[in-house]
């Protein structure tokens, strides 16, 4: 998991992701964000937000991290 927030893009009324970690410079350049698709389930009213990472991100993040747990094994050592 990435901490980070949603801002709003210029412009485009759109919404993305900011990692927490970002550089100042990136945060005002918008170089960073990430941009986010959302999804509703009619039915049940649920929404689920998607993060666009790019391949980038993920190398970038898991040479931080470490190999990531898969969502299961996270949600396994949850419980």
């Amino acid at each position: 998991m990435i901490e980070g927030s949603l801002m709003e893009t210029t412009g485009s009324g759109g919404v993305a992701f900011l990692a927490k970690n970002t550089s100042f410079l990136k945060q005002i350049f918008g170089s960073s964000s990430r941009k986010i698709s959302a999804y509703a389930c009619l039915h049940c009213s649920h929404l689920e937000l998607i993060v666009e990472f790019a391949e980038k991100d993920r190398k970038q993040y898991q040479e931080f991290d470490g190999p990531q747990p898969g969502v299961l094994e996270r949600i396994d050592g949850a419980v």
